[in-house]
This record gives structure tokens, C-alpha cells and sequence, in this order.
């Protein structure tokens, strides 16, 4: 049982809707051994993957697209601003930079690497995640 709480703290702390459903299939299998409803070991396995594995394939991506739905309607107010990549941000991949003292992950707008360190122009927000910009150094 503990193990499924452990497993939802770690869910809304991470928010990417994998290990919760990991959780509330433990939790479900807590319940049905302490109603006396699963003794074998087998049986606890079973009723554990069905309770953990079939709500997210059914489940995960319809709830994703409505979480994200909803964060992407948020309006982000400080397009235009700079921030601090911290962890490079590769070509056509996923990086983190820092803006007003919180890292965010982030993406090239044109899909270009990144080096750490660069500052760049936030374009604009999908989600919790930031596009950028490079802004060209003055050298």
C-alpha cells in the first residue's frame, strides 16, 4: 500500500501520467488482499498489471491531450523575454533554460542546437514547455 502512495507522490511531482497509474494499480491490489479476495501470489500479479496497464493504455493519452489542452490555453505573458539555457538544447530536441529564477524545458523554434550558457528569446509556450530563440552573440 505504501508503495502505491510513494508511487502517486512521485506522479504529481513528475506530472508525465506513467507511474500513477502504477499506483493506483498497487493501491487496488492493497485493497483486494486485505478484503481477502486475492491470497495467491499469481493472482496479486494479475490483478496488479489489469488494474495498472489497462487504465493507461485506455486512459493515458485522452487525459495527456486534455491536461495539455488546458495548459496550452494559458496565455504566457512574458513572450519576448530572455532567459539562460542551462542544459543544451540539441537539434530538434528537448533542452532546460532559466527564466526568472525557474528552469523550464525548452526547444529551438528552428529546431537548431543550443550550446549551455547561450541566452535566447522566448517565442512562445506550449504547455510547460518554452521555445526559443538564440540570440545572436556579440562578439
Amino acid at each position: 500500500m505504501s508503495l502505491g502512495v510513494l508511487l502517486l507522490i512521485v506522479e504529481v511531482s513528475t506530472g508525465g501520467f506513467w507511474v500513477g497509474f502504477f499506483g493506483v494499480g498497487s493501491l487496488l491490489t492493497a485493497l483486494t488482499v486485505w478484503l481477502g479476495l486475492a491470497g495467491e501470489t499469481d493472482v496479486q500479479v494479475a490483478i496488479f498489471l489489469a488494474a495498472s496497464i489497462v487504465p493507461l493504455l485506455v486512459f493515458r493519452r485522452s487525459l495527456t491531450r486534455w491536461l495539455n489542452r488546458k495548459a496550452a490555453s494559458t496565455t504566457f505573458g512574458d513572450t519576448g523575454q530572455m532567459a539562460t539555457v542551462v542544459k543544451e538544447i540539441p537539434a530538434h530536441g528537448v533542452g532546460r533554460v532559466d527564466y526568472q529564477g525557474s528552469t523550464w524545458d525548452a526547444e529551438s523554434d528552428h529546431g537548431e542546437a543550443v550550446p549551455r550558457h547561450a541566452r535566447v528569446r522566448i517565442v512562445r509556450q506550449d504547455g510547460t514547455r518554452l521555445y526559443v530563440r538564440a540570440e545572436p552573440t556579440s562578439e
